[in-house]
């Protein structure tokens, strides 16, 4: 349960963070709110234990999920490990689909909106997006997206990271068969892995140790997220 509060805890912490960035986007736009979610299995459970998916939302993710749908090929920390040792990242070969996503109810509205993942909060514009396009986002804000999804799969490093679709049955199971799922996932579902190093262009590397500073002071509990992240880091620009 604890880490499940550090989590609403970086949640909070980023949404009063991205107040500082002018953005277009509003309620009932659901652009780039598609299939292509993907979420570490801390946040799959957030999304479960949120009383929202309701037998006919889980039947809506089970249908999606038999079609074809984006599948990483890494988890973000393997892919800056490969960078850190300077190795090829392997190139994302799964179909990148826009099906709405089928969270989204009658009126393009998230309904699970105050407990949606990382990946859905991530996504803001300064101008309208097209269909098929991408977010026009600050550099800044790409960096610090980048970061986030590091340390959510830093805090969740002994779970697992795809795409929603694939996740969430791992989420239902019963602790005990979660290995078998993950097998019998085909490759699917990837192990999370502790946090290598943050990746962070040379001109934002001030602002973004002060970032730091700020969201390891973050209380959770009777706790700071200071606890969870690495004491030491490095910043691989």
């Amino acid at each position: 349960m604890s880490k499940l509060l550090a989590l609403e805890a970086i949640y909070n912490f980023y949404e009063q963070f991205v107040k500082g960035f002018s953005t277009v986007c509003e309620k009932g736009c659901h652009t780039c709110c598609t299939t292509n979610v993907t979420v570490t299995s801390l946040e799959t459970n957030y999304l479960l234990q949120s009383g929202n998916m309701d037998k006919q939302l889980l039947a809506k993710l089970e249908e999606e999920q038999q079609k074809d749908h984006f599948v990483p090929s890494t988890t973000i920390n393997t892919t800056a490990a490969m960078c850190l040792a300077q190795k090829a990242i392997p190139e994302e070969t799964s179909p990148i689909t826009f099906e709405p996503c089928p969270l989204l109810d009658e009126q393009g509205l998230c309904t699970v909106y105050e407990h949606r993942p990382f990946s859905c909060r991530a996504m803001s514009s300064q101008t309208l997006c097209p269909q098929g396009g991408q977010a026009d986002m600050p550099p800044f804000l790409v960096t610090i997206n980048l970061a986030i999804y590091q340390i959510l799969e830093h805090i969740d490093s002994e779970g697992w990271y795809g795409n929603l679709l694939d996740m969430i049955p791992l989420g239902l199971a019963e602790r005990g068969k979660v290995p078998d799922l993950v097998a019998a996932a085909g490759g699917r579902i990837k192990t999370n892995r502790q946090l290598p190093c943050f990746v962070v262009p040379p001109d934002d590397t001030i602002r973004f140790k002060s970032f730091m500073r700020r969201l390891a002071k973050e209380k959770w509990a009777d706790h700071t997220l200071a606890e969870l992240l690495p004491e030491k880091y490095s910043i691989l620009s």
